[in-house]
């Protein structure tokens, strides 16, 4: 019988990253969004690879590479950030959304579905 996801910690943190991309779209959008969503993708990202460490996952040096793309993107964000119009920040959300969305769908399910075959689970 197979579970859903032993990963609840992982799952709540995506739905969190969901969020302050969503907030990119806010008419209010305050300049330190960027720096809460890097910091905060930063931190998820550094928790899964030592959780991935740890369990000697196989695929970690792919799942770390888009990670690390993933941060390319971001910090360029950051660093370029200034007055965005709303146009700009919608075609910002849905850019990190997609990604994000992607990334879920293939890269973690791969480690997903190693946890849950593994005598980790």
């Amino acid at each position: 019988m197979k579970k859903t996801s032993d990963l609840i910690w992982q799952d709540t943190q995506h739905q969190e990253l969901f969020k302050l991309i969503d907030l990119l779209k806010s008419e209010s959008l305050s300049s330190d969004i960027f720096r809460r969503l890097d910091n905060y993708a930063e931190n998820h990202f550094l928790l899964e690879e030592e959780y991935m460490s740890l369990l000697n996952y196989p695929d970690i040096e792919n799942h770390i590479q888009a990670h690390n793309s993933f941060r390319k993107e971001l910090s360029e964000l950051v660093r370029t950030n200034s007055e965005l119009d709303k146009e700009t920040k919608k075609s910002i959300s849905l850019f990190l959304s997609e990604w994000l969305t992607r990334h879920i769908l293939r890269v973690d399910k791969k480690l997903e579905q190693f946890v849950l075959e593994s005598e980790y689970k």
